[in-house]
């Protein structure tokens, strides 16, 4: 009867461990359908390059085309921004919730060097720009949401 009862703990604990170790294998990312790239704990301040338009649930990305100058964003910790779009100058002002990966960029405070030389491609840019309200980081990417699902893909430029 002894031999029976360290049987059963023996095996009570076993579901445990196995049950434990299933539900905490996957990762939050995983279960959730989101990137599977390692999630970096670090910030988005920094210079970015536009790479293009993306969606998380085709997995397709739009590429953006330009010259080497066109569609950077510089975002500085006291809340400023510049950078280029198509073919001007932009910058402005944002604010960020880096704990819970908010951002939101002012349209009262936002400028261009030249809004009537704006090609098509660059006034999608920065009306999608000024749509965006949330943003996760990943190794060398900057994922800006301007819908539930599609994003702006920004990558840390090669120096």
């Amino acid at each position: 009867m002894n031999q029976m009862r360290k049987y059963r703990i023996f095996t009570v604990f076993f579901l445990i461990i196995v049950t434990t170790a299933i539900l905490f294998s996957c990762s939050r990312e995983d279960a959730l359908g989101l990137e599977s790239d390692v999630l970096e704990l670090q910030s988005p301040y920094g210079r970015w390059k536009l790479e293009g338009y993306a969606s998380s649930e085709s997995k397709q990305i739009t590429l953006v085309l330009g010259n080497k100058n066109s569609y950077y964003l510089t975002l500085n910790k006291d809340g400023t921004f510049t950078g280029t779009s198509s073919t001007n100058a932009i910058g402005g002002k944002f604010t960020i919730d880096t704990h819970r990966g908010v951002i939101n960029f002012s349209t009262t405070d936002f400028y261009s060097s030249g809004k009537l030389t704006e090609t098509n491609d660059g006034n999608l840019y920065l009306n999608r720009l000024l749509k965006v309200k949330n943003y996760r980081v990943f190794t060398n990417k900057l994922h800006f949401y301007y819908s539930d699902k599609e994003y702006l893909l920004f990558i840390k430029p090669v120096k």
